[in-house]
């Protein structure tokens, strides 16, 4: 009895299973998104029996019915960000560097992507080409020194600044940092010389620095700065400057005035002076 039971059950979800695909294909004629999940287009200034006729369902008159009020605006008042003083300023020529820790470098030295062999120089180039600098170029790669403590890499480092410690541990192996400037034209004839070849035939020579500022760092010993390594880059230009040129001391009006003036003494015996005696 339980055997015929048993039999009945199976082929009843036989039949259900066999069922099931004719089930679903009747549902795809019925399928439908969410309530609410599309809304329809608003057919708007189509005459007064639409129901947004005449105005289009902005209202009579005022800002929002001419056009679009800004998400930022606060009805004419002094905005937000206007009502407190300006604090400091931002030099308008300040030049952004690429930030490369030393952490950084030892990954891509332990896995074998930078291309050099130990003793070697770690230009910026060479950064560029095994993928330490990514993304659009900027002014220069400044080195940190995150990751010092376990930094073993056997290479010495060209770039456009360093901090302190990044400097010291570098040299603490026995290996050598520079700073060197580049300008905009000479940063990308630094990585790219090939194009300019391509282009001009030539490629363009590395600029000195000319601000003050820029002169006073790379000349800096320590800032391990490459116009020390190489006087005849630029300091020596300064120093014969410095020595052929005149020191001319400014005078005053007054001083002008007195060295054209009459040198005429007069006695102290008579204080009037006759018109024709001047």
């Amino acid at each position: 009895m339980f055997s015929i039971g048993h039999s009945i059950k199976a082929r009843v979800i036989n039949s259900v299973s066999f069922l099931n695909p004719l089930r679903n294909a009747s549902y795809l004629g019925h399928l439908k998104p969410n309530e609410g999940a599309v809304v329809s287009y608003k057919r708007l200034g189509r005459g007064p029996a639409s129901g947004k006729g005449k105005t289009s369902g902005r209202g009579q008159k005022g800002q929002k019915a001419r056009g679009k009020v800004p998400r930022w605006l606060e009805g004419g008042q002094t905005p937000f960000y206007k009502r407190f003083p300006i604090i400091g300023f931002k030099r308008p020529h300040r030049r952004v560097y690429h930030e490369v820790n030393l952490a950084r470098i030892q990954d891509l030295w332990d896995t074998g992507r930078i291309p050099l062999q130990a003793g070697e120089t770690l230009t910026i180039k060479v950064m560029r080409e095994c993928g330490l600098l990514t993304g659009t170029l900027k002014d220069g790669v400044k080195i940190l020194a995150n990751g010092q403590e376990s930094y073993t890499v056997p290479l010495s480092i060209e770039a456009s600044r360093a901090s302190e410690h990044a400097i010291s541990t570098i040299e603490a192996l026995g290996h050598t940092f520079t700073a060197r400037y580049f300008s905009k034209l000479g940063l990308q004839a630094h990585i790219y010389p090939e194009l300019f070849l391509l282009k001009k035939g030539y490629i363009p020579l590395q600029a000195r620095p000319t601000h003050r500022r820029d002169i006073e760092y790379y000349s800096n010993e320590e800032k391990r700065g490459y116009l020390l390594k190489d006087t005849s880059l630029l300091l020596d230009h300064l120093k014969s400057e410095k020595s052929s040129r005149k020191t001319t001391q400014r005078r005053s009006a007054l001083e002008q005035q007195l060295e054209t003036a009459s040198k005429k003494k007069y006695p102290n015996e008579s204080r009037v002076v006759s018109l024709a005696d001047l």
